[in-house]
């Protein structure tokens, strides 16, 4: 992700800068870093804070490292000095969260049976074709639907991070796998299987059971009508373990998954074998422990929609104001000219690694050149 490009043209007072491309003027204006009220403060002059005074370090904040470094271009001797400070303020809202939910639909699907619907069941399956019970019998092919309705997930999200703005950084599903199931209509083994996404959640569970199947709800013979393979999208290729207990499967974040999830309503995954052999079966949300039962696990973050606040002319020094959010890193990087889109020679001039907290971050170098152009990156 990158930042707007600003720029600086000339190095001494009058000089003008502009931020994408829009002007901003700027008078003799030096700073200093009263330590009675820990912010830099203008001294003077004005800031180009569009007309507003700039604290490059807000109130209530205490500068957690200030680093010198020296070093020789072309025969100029340069100083930069980096501030890293908390934003105390930020310290209340957790700029990453988690948030789960369990499915309120599921059911498994069976080709040798396929008006039958089992969505009252206590497991899951996906099953290919040559898939064998524990005593050699093959069952028919296993595929399942889970049904998660995520509006509780997007609500917590957004009451943690502040707000709506926010970005999925994983999305997991958790299942609890039975190596050998208790029940005889069940295939064993290890093998690959597909998670989809699905455009159409139109699919009653029903009150079929195993041992007892009714054809009230969802079957095989109903597949057809609920897949769409021009819009469904696959979230992976996975392999199960074929023993006891929890496996979590992390879900690639396309993005017509991610807005339905963003959207809050309902998320359907649809699971379907990849290989002959695997017989993978499930804990159901009608199994009796609800530690055991299927869970979406969403992960996400603020979006850190990267900036630059200001560019400022610091005695015969430039300094370069931007603000983090946490668990991102950051990347500034300057080049000397501007030339056409993808052909400017872009180097590093300061990397901070991902903080716990919020951060303002304050680089400053001497100015060299007449003009200079910055941009910012981020990445997770």
């Amino acid at each position: 992700m990158v930042a707007r490009v600003a720029s600086r043209s000339g190095s001494s007072p009058g000089s003008r800068f502009s931020v994408d491309g829009d002007p901003l003027a700027l008078k003799s204006c030096r700073y200093a870093l009263d330590r009675s009220k820990p912010r830099f403060h203008p001294i003077g002059g004005q800031s180009i804070g569009r007309g507003q005074p700039l604290n490059l370090l807000p109130s209530r904040t205490t500068p957690k490292s200030l680093m010198g470094l020296r070093t020789k271009n072309k025969g100029v001797l340069l100083w930069a000095a980096v501030a890293l400070a908390w934003l105390a303020a930020s310290r209340g809202l957790a700029q990453t969260a988690t948030s789960s939910v369990e499915p309120d639909a599921d059911s498994f699907v069976r080709s040798v049976s396929a008006a039958s619907n089992y969505g009252a069941g206590g497991a899951l399956s996906v099953s290919g074709a040559s898939a064998v019970n524990g005593s050699g019998i093959q069952n028919g092919i296993f595929d399942s639907l889970l049904r998660f309705p995520v509006s509780n997930v997007v609500a917590a999200l957004n009451t943690a991070l502040g707000g709506e703005d926010w970005i999925v950084t994983e999305a997991r599903l958790v299942l609890t796998e039975m190596a050998v199931p208790d029940n005889a209509i069940f295939n064993q083994g290890v093998g690959a299987f597909e998670v989809r996404w699905l455009v159409s959640n139109e699919w009653t569970e029903g009150t079929g059971k195993p041992m007892a199947p009714t054809t009230d709800g969802v079957a095989w013979q109903d597949l057809p009508q609920i897949l769409n393979s021009n819009l469904d999208v696959s979230l992976g290729v996975f392999t199960n373990r074929g023993a006891n207990g929890q496996i979590s499967f992390s879900l690639a974040l396309t993005e017509s998954f991610v807005e339905a999830l963003h959207q809050g309503g309902e998320v359907g995954l649809y699971l379907t074998a990849r290989s002959p052999e695997v017989g993978f079966t499930f804990n159901s949300r009608n199994f009796g422990n609800t530690n055991a039962q299927p869970m979406l696990v969403v992960l996400a973050t603020v979006n850190p929609r990267p900036r630059i606040d200001a560019i400022t002319l610091v005695g015969t020094n430039v300094s370069v104001s931007f603000s983090m959010v946490s668990n991102w890193t950051y990347t500034l990087q300057s080049a000397v000219g501007l030339t056409a889109p993808g052909s400017m020679n872009w180097s590093n001039l300061l990397t901070v690694p991902a903080q716990p907290d919020a951060t303002n971050i304050v680089f400053v170098e001497a100015a060299t050149n007449p003009q200079w152009f910055y941009r910012l990156l981020v990445s997770p």
